[in-house]
């Protein structure tokens, strides 16, 4: 029964971790939520309190990489909070909009980080820099997303192996 429950969680955790890559999909939440169950019913003798605390840092970092990356990104490159704001935006329009995942979201955020800059200050050079610099922080993003995920996976099966 417990390896049966663990193949489960893997299996799981897996999908998760692939569904991370789908636009506004926190995968590296449920890889986390399917390592955090399974201690639970399993009493955490498996999956220890220390590796949850290891895989709670990793969701952290994934779960909110959209958010600083794009932050921390834009302003780096001589943008503006604003754009910042417009290429998120963006993506949560161009998802909705174009509603092929990656494509719609991408889209949105592109133009999104495009459109704000060039109204912001009016020069398509930078505006174009804006939407290239929303485009590579998109995809370290999900990089940055699927990554956490993994290292998720990674401390539950490690955590089971050595209780094991």
């Amino acid at each position: 029964m417990e390896s049966a429950l663990i193949a489960i969680a893997i299996i799981l955790m897996v999908l998760s971790l692939f569904a991370s890559m789908i636009p506004f999909m926190p995968g590296s939440v449920l890889v986390w939520l399917v390592g955090v169950v399974f201690a639970i019913i399993d009493g955490f003798d498996r999956v220890t309190y220390v590796s949850i605390a290891i895989m709670t840092l990793f969701m952290i970092i994934g779960a909110t990489s959209g958010l600083w990356m794009q932050a921390l990104g834009v302003k780096r490159q001589g943008g503006s909070c604003l754009t910042s704001l417009g290429s998120l935006l963006g993506g949560m329009l161009g998802t909705w909009a174009i509603p092929v995942p990656i494509l719609g979201t991408l889209t949105g955020a592109i133009v999104g980080a495009l459109l704000v800059e060039f109204l912001r200050v009016g020069e398509l050079k930078q505006a174009l820099q804006a939407g290239h610099t929303a485009f590579k922080l998109y995809v370290v993003g999900v990089a940055v997303e699927f990554t956490a995920g993994f290292a998720i996976l990674l401390v539950f099966v490690i955590s089971v192996w050595l209780t094991g």
